[in-house]
């Protein structure tokens, strides 16, 4: 990802949808509280022995300080030639919705 010509005021989520065009993360409340725009971040841990992660509201989230982090979104779920990922697949089967408010970052 390179955003050297964007807004540093440009928030995660609009860099998603806007930018990358990946509409899979979207915008609820636009005030970090619903969850829709929940993404995970990762980083190296403190001893640099493993990647921790964290759950993130993207709309509230300016993009200059996700820099050197791993950007994780429902499309990183897929495989690589488009397969659902199991979880993702069981919804669709089962015609199961998600408004967001249980993956919100807390």
């Amino acid at each position: 990802m390179c955003a050297e010509n964007l807004p540093r005021t440009m928030t995660v989520l609009e860099y998603l949808r806007e930018v990358e065009h990946r509409t899979g993360t979207k915008e609820g409340c636009a005030e970090g509280d619903c969850g829709a725009c929940t993404v995970v971040l990762g980083e190296p841990s403190a001893d640099g022995s493993r990647v921790e992660y964290c759950a993130v509201n993207s709309c509230i989230r300016f993009l200059p300080t996700i820099d050197g982090q791993e950007l994780v979104t429902v499309e990183s779920l897929s495989g690589p030639d488009g397969t659902l990922h199991p979880v993702q697949q069981a919804m669709v089967d089962h015609h199961a919705s998600q408004c967001g408010f249980c993956t919100r970052a807390l």
